[in-house]
């Protein structure tokens, strides 16, 4: 249940792709705008739009310690139907949809992704496929300033220099826009820190001994 909700973002971002590919979705580097209103817009899968309304519902829940619930007998039940429970197609139909179901159907992708994934010997074959956030995971900028062990601010001024790029926005369900980086380039940009860091104490240590 943590990891599916962990990829919700990026999930109902690929729903809301595929329902209108001309919205901006949480995996847009800018945002997008509708069709020309002189086009009639395309007809809209309604699995889409079941499972769209499952997922929006779940938004708020997307980044909660479900240890804060794990005794709440109502919120457990309820998050295990929306969640875990599958609904198989019959006929083409399903009575339902769960995050599972979505996820099974469309997954978190991104397709425009190239990954080199090591194969059982050790040797890396590239390969262009799409890509789920398994390898290279999408951080905020707080979990971006935990995992590097630095100030948030920090973070921020990476950004703000381009040592770190955002690759992602999704605006939360109270407004505020969540920011996402790709956790490599957090470790490069710590990595660098770090390394400047140590030759600037050198240096001055070097300049006090001569």
């Amino acid at each position: 249940m943590r990891a599916l909700l962990a990829d919700g973002p990026d999930l109902i971002g690929r729903v809301r792709s595929l329902a209108d590919p001309m919205k901006a979705t949480p995996t847009d580097k800018a945002p997008g705008g509708r069709s020309s209103a002189t086009e009639p817009p395309a007809p809209i899968d309604a699995d889409l739009i079941d499972a769209l309304a499952v997922l929006e519902k779940l938004e708020p829940w997307w980044h909660v310690p479900l240890s804060d619930y794990s005794n709440d007998l109502e919120v457990m039940t309820w998050l295990g139907e929306v969640v875990l429970d599958r609904h198989p197609e019959v006929e083409g139909l399903r009575e339902g949809w769960s995050v599972a179901d979505a996820m099974a159907k469309w997954g978190a992708e991104r397709r425009t992704d190239v990954f080199i994934y090591p194969d059982d010997e050790g040797h890396d074959q590239p390969e262009a496929v799409p890509v789920r956030e398994w390898y290279d995971p999408l951080l905020t900028l707080q979990q971006a300033a935990k995992r590097a062990k630095v100030s948030q601010r920090q973070v921020q001024r990476w950004v703000q220099k381009e040592a770190v790029t955002v690759v992602a926005q999704h605006r939360g369900p109270r407004g505020s826009v969540m920011k996402y980086v790709h956790a490599s380039a957090v470790d490069a940009a710590a990595e660098e820190m770090r390394g400047n860091q140590s030759r600037s104490q050198f240096t001055q240590l070097r300049e006090e001994l001569s």
